[in-house]
């Protein structure tokens, strides 16, 4: 059984690494604000290197399918990742146009999520850092989605950009007090 110190030092440890996460987070929010265009242009590409990838994967394992019927849908969907992923990468403007869309959808979904978990953190200190960014998640994701499709050209890069500064920040605020918790009950 582990002792009181073995849990304190996993809490203090758990803390450090949100807090460590929080600061790392507002740093790439603060270099996606200062070249949105190259951020879109990375997030983008990733997705697409993502889609081939998964294709990849799909295609390879429609080889491996238990019946015919089941490994050529399977074979097609690798196909159709594959084609996709080239696609972005061929066209990224387009690609940008796109993922404006998806992005916005993440925003909401996310938003939505990160405001259900404030109300169940409610009770501890923090809990309203949480709130905010989620409340900020939802706005960003209806602020693009309303400005659509010229909002491609520079959404992807400035809303990531904003999205993971919130995110830091909240972040550093959970570890912060956990910190300070800590703190009071060890008196260290």
């Amino acid at each position: 059984m582990k002792s009181i110190k073995d849990a304190l030092d996993a809490v203090h440890a758990g803390a450090r690494t949100i807090l460590t996460l929080g600061i790392v987070l507002v740093i790439l929010g603060i270099l996606s604000l200062l070249a949105p265009w190259f951020s879109g242009l990375v997030v983008q590409a990733v997705v697409g290197f993502f889609m081939i990838g998964a294709g990849i994967a799909w295609t390879v394992f429609s080889f491996h399918a238990h019946s015919w019927d089941s490994g050529l849908w399977e074979g097609l969907v690798g196909i159709l990742s594959v084609i996709s992923g080239v696609i972005m990468l061929a066209h990224p403007l387009i690609s940008m146009t796109v993922l404006t869309l998806v992005l916005a959808a993440y925003f909401i979904s996310a938003g939505i999520l990160r405001t259900v978990f404030a109300f169940r953190y409610k009770p501890l200190p923090g809990w309203e850092s949480v709130l905010i960014s989620g409340v900020m998640s939802i706005l960003l994701g209806l602020l693009i989605s309303y400005q659509w499709p010229f909002s491609g050209l520079w959404a992807i890069g400035t809303l990531v950009g904003i999205d993971l500064l919130f995110g830091g920040f909240s972040l550093i605020r959970i570890g912060s007090v956990s910190e300070n918790v800590l703190k009071k009950i060890t008196g260290r």
